[in-house]
């Protein structure tokens, strides 16, 4: 199986995919495949568009690794901890401002029959690749080389969905098209 993470700042964003791996003794593994990274444009961008930029170029880096590892029947699942562009990307891209519907457009096509879960902050192994590191820490951030120990652990906290979500839909109105219906 393979599982992918996004995240997003103010000064950049990035994207990191780990092949997971069940060994015979029922012990898991994971390990670090491949990683992106671009900084964040001069021109300043609300969080969560970069958010949605940041799961735009994992979609194109899984894409990348599922043709250079010749995986394609293996179990796709997109992280990001940003609710707001999973919202985004389950949304028709016709509805959307521009700038988002293109980029929502093409994360649906690349990633049609992959699954986007939410993940918090703390457990996403691509805020590091975000936010940036020492060199010297480098080596030792098992988040990074590993990701995530815990898997169980990352499906998403509907309770906390729950108490988010009218400032959720409040926001994602704000970002549709405004359409003109007359008789």
């Amino acid at each position: 199986m393979l599982l992918e993470y996004a995240d997003a700042s103010e000064s950049a964003y990035g994207a990191v995919v780990y092949m997971h791996s069940v060994k015979e003794d029922g012990t898991t593994t994971n390990k670090l495949i491949g990683s992106k990274s671009r900084v964040a444009p001069i021109k300043h961008i609300s969080i969560p568009r970069l958010e949605l930029s940041a799961c735009l170029l994992l979609a194109q880096l899984v894409g990348k690794v599922r043709i250079s590892l010749q995986v394609h029947q293996a179990k796709i699942i997109l992280h990001t901890d940003s609710t707001i562009a999973i919202a985004w990307i389950n949304t028709p891209a016709n509805q959307l401002k521009p700038f988002i519907g293109n980029r929502v457009s093409k994360i649906q096509t690349l990633t049609a029959n992959f699954e986007w879960k939410h993940i918090p902050s703390a457990q996403n192994p691509a805020v590091i690749i975000s936010r940036g590191v020492n060199p010297e820490e480098l080596s030792s951030l098992t988040l990074l080389w590993n990701g995530p120990q815990h898997l169980d652990m990352l499906e998403l906290n509907l309770n906390l969905l729950n108490l988010q979500l009218p400032v959720l839909m409040n926001f994602i109105c704000r970002n549709l098209k405004k359409s003109l219906i007359s008789a």
